[in-house]
C-alpha cells in the first residue's frame, strides 16, 4: 500500500500496515505499545476514539518519516515530544464510525 494521493482514503488497517512498514525500527515498539493501550481502552469502554487517534497520529509520523521534506527535523522533534496538536493542527473530530465501516471487508 502506498500513501500517495490517489483519491482513496486509507482504512484503519491500511494505515496500521503502512505505519509498521515505514516507521524506523527504534519507534516500532512505542507504536505497538500505543496500539495495545488504545485497544485495551476500546475493550474496556467500547469507545474507539483513542484507537483512531493513535492510528492517525502514528500514520502521519510514518508518512513524514517516509517522505521527509523541508522542516522534517522540526516535525520529527514534535512527534518525539508527543506534540501532536502542534504538528497536525486542529482537524476537528474524527468520524470513527465511517473509518470503521471502511476498514471492514
Amino acid at each position: 500500500m502506498t500513501a500517495e494521493p490517489t483519491g482513496h482514503e486509507p482504512t484503519i488497517a491500511e494505515r496500521v500496515d503502512y505505519t509498521r512498514a515505514h516507521l524506523p525500527a527504534d519507534q516500532l515498539d512505542a507504536y505497538e505499545q500505543a496500539l495495545r493501550a488504545a485497544g485495551r481502552r476500546v475493550a474496556d469502554s467500547g469507545d474507539v476514539t483513542a484507537l483512531s487517534e493513535v492510528v492517525e497520529q502514528w500514520w502521519w509520523a510514518a508518512r513524514l518519516e517516509h517522505h521527509g521534506g523541508e522542516g522534517w527535523q522540526r516535525q520529527k522533534r514534535l512527534i518525539e515530544e508527543g506534540r501532536w496538536q502542534e504538528l497536525l493542527g486542529s482537524s476537528g473530530p474524527v468520524d470513527v464510525d465511517a473509518m470503521l465501516r471502511e476498514s471492514r471487508p
